[in-house]
């Protein structure tokens, strides 16, 4: 709609599409619930106010709200659509009842198996869903050079060609904040190339705090979605940070904070809240952003201040805040119902004034994707090992003393721990006592073999096995288990499906396959739910000790994160961020 057209639908002279009537609007501009109405006129909102005869016309729709509550459309402002191993499309069908109307995505997750291809498959299928996706350009693929192996490269000339595309929104969050501080030509060229075009540059930055934190600031980096604590939060907002408090499937750090940040009585407006990681049993079971408006009010915040963090306040921090985020004239018409501010159950979903979800049904009817070859057939390079290959061979000794990965429930943080294990025949052999057994990470990507090996405890399996091609950032093979021959079995199950999620009992096996780059379903919604239902209820089985074990386990693999991860190239300390040998003294 260009300017005329919005002034003459603003004045009623061009008639409305829609017209809201006798609702409740909630201003997330000023923190005020009105009684208005809402006139939406060909996409765009032309008009707030009690009066609305004029802008009525033969065609318009009038649809009574007496009680309802209008809200601006939920806007997620860091989310990795691969974490739910869904499609955008079947993506888009999970969120929109939920009042999600505008993603912020960063697919670094495909890029780092199929790259630019992959991104390529994803801008695709964005176009062609109603929500607004902003797709960012990876800026760590791999996230750690030179220590793991990944099926790509986004170098810094690849990076310079993303960010002058109109598709691409912004450089997605720098997690290589080693390599910002130590000025790292090529992660500097990667800012540089967004400072260039004006693009926003998203943040990563677990615990870095002091000179470090003000120095990755000052690089041009906005934001940080890593922060767990409020000393972290305050100290980031204080510096001029944006913070996205996350609220995933594994990683829960909003109900930690949110008394804390309440007492504080401090100014909310460059904090929002983001997903960062949700996997679809969560999304069908409890939500998407309206599930974390639920948890943070139920928490004690105030709710229209949980309405800005999810909607002006991003909206802001993007640079949009003149499009989306707020219910007012001239604005996308991006707009839900909902039936009260605690409960918050999303009636209606109106993406730029068309309805997408009414009366418990999607309008739009998706149409199935079609994937090239590529992206489908990830998992050749693969080959299987021997008994040997995946386990520790040390010289005659009774025990050894092994560095071992301590797991958290509900964070990505892992401990860096030392357990003592026995040796049988030269071999360390699992603590099922103690919960300490033996991991590898192995490539997929190239033809090369490589296998890390190390040493997890807090899963709780006592017989069985779980292997997962879900393993960020690279996404090689990860698996875990009691024993080494159901370790292999783990592994063939996973060559033979082309990827996916894999739990190995005594009784059965059971598998869900990831066809899509090894770490996405081709498969609809509601039948990737019933697979993911029946993975998790082996794996409860299995591991009641943690709530996500999958999710847990592919965190072990990510060398940005504290303290000691895994990769197929060895044991990371990442403190140190080297190289480091399991056994110690």
């Amino acid at each position: 709609m260009n300017t005329k057209a919005k002034i003459e639908s603003a004045l009623g002279k061009i008639k409305a599409d829609i017209i809201l009537r006798g609702g409740l609007v909630v201003n997330v501009l000023t923190k005020e619930i009105l009684k208005s109405d809402v006139v939406i006129t060909t996409g765009y909102i032309s008009h707030v106010g009690k009066d609305t005869a004029d802008f009525e016309g033969r065609k318009t729709r009038i649809i009574d709200l007496e009680g309802k509550i209008i809200c601006p459309g939920l806007i997620e402002s860091h989310i990795h659509v691969e974490s739910s191993m869904l499609s955008i499309t079947q993506f888009s069908r999970a969120v929109i009842p939920h009042g999600t109307t505008t993603c912020v995505i960063d697919p670094h997750e495909l890029a780092n198996v199929v790259g630019v291809q992959g991104l390529e498959v994803f801008l695709e299928q964005a176009k062609k869903s109603p929500i607004r996706f902003l797709v960012e350009a990876p800026s760590c693929v791999p996230s750690l050079p030179g220590f793991e192996t990944s099926g790509a490269e986004l170098n810094s000339a690849a990076i310079t060609k993303l960010m002058e595309r109109e598709d691409i929104f912004a450089l997605a969050e720098m997690m290589n904040y080693p390599g910002v501080l130590f000025t790292d030509k090529e992660v500097l060229a990667k800012i540089d190339a967004a400072k260039n075009v004006g693009k926003l540059i998203e943040g990563h930055a677990p615990l870095l705090k002091g000179k470090e934190l003000q120095a990755y600031i000052a690089a041009g980096i906005s934001s940080d979605h890593e922060a767990s604590s409020v000393e972290e939060i305050i100290e980031k907002l204080r510096l001029g940070m944006k913070i996205q408090l996350r609220e995933g499937s594994f990683a829960k750090d909003l109900s930690n904070v949110v008394q804390e940040l309440k007492e504080m009585e401090i100014d909310t407006r460059n904090i929002m809240i983001a997903s960062d990681d949700r996997n679809p049993v969560d999304l069908f079971d409890k939500g998407h952003l309206d599930y974390s408006f639920r948890l943070a009010v139920n928490a004690g915040m105030d709710p229209m201040t949980v309405l800005q963090m999810l909607t002006i306040n991003p909206a802001t921090h993007l640079g949009l805040d003149n499009e989306i985020g707020s219910i007012a004239p001239g604005k996308i018409a991006d707009v839900i119902i909902v039936d009260n501010l605690r409960d918050f159950n999303v009636i209606t979903t109106i993406i730029e004034g068309q309805i997408q979800f009414e009366e418990g049904e999607l309008k739009l009817k998706f149409k199935d994707d079609k994937y090239p070859k590529f992206v489908v057939n990830t998992m050749t390079n693969l080959e299987i090992p021997q008994l040997a290959d995946i386990m520790f061979m040390v010289p005659e000794k009774e025990k050894v003393k092994v560095r071992t990965i301590g797991l958290n429930e509900h964070s990505l943080l892992t401990n860096s721990l030392v357990s003592e294990l026995k040796v049988v025949e030269k071999f360390i052999v699992p603590d099922l006592e103690n919960d300490v057994l033996p991991v590898i990470v192995m490539n997929r990507h190239t033809s090369e073999q490589f296998i890390g090996k190390g040493f997890v405890k807090g899963l709780g399996i006592k017989n069985g096995a779980i292997a997962s091609t879900v393993a960020h950032d690279c996404h090689q093979l990860i698996c875990i288990g009691t024993d080494y021959n159901m370790m292999i079995e783990a592994i063939w199950e996973l060559k033979s499906s082309n990827g996916g999620l894999v739990v190995i009992t005594e009784e059965e096996n059971t598998v869900l396959p990831l066809e899509f780059a090894g770490i996405m379903s081709v498969k609809r919604y509601e039948d990737v739910i019933a697979d993911y239902k029946r993975l998790k209820e082996a794996l409860e089985k299995l591991t009641p000790k943690i709530s996500d074990a999958f999710m847990a386990l592919a965190f072990v693999a990510l060398p940005v994160i504290p303290h000691l991860k895994l990769t197929d190239q060895g044991l990371m300390d990442v403190d140190k961020f080297e190289l480091t040998d399991v056994i110690t003294e």
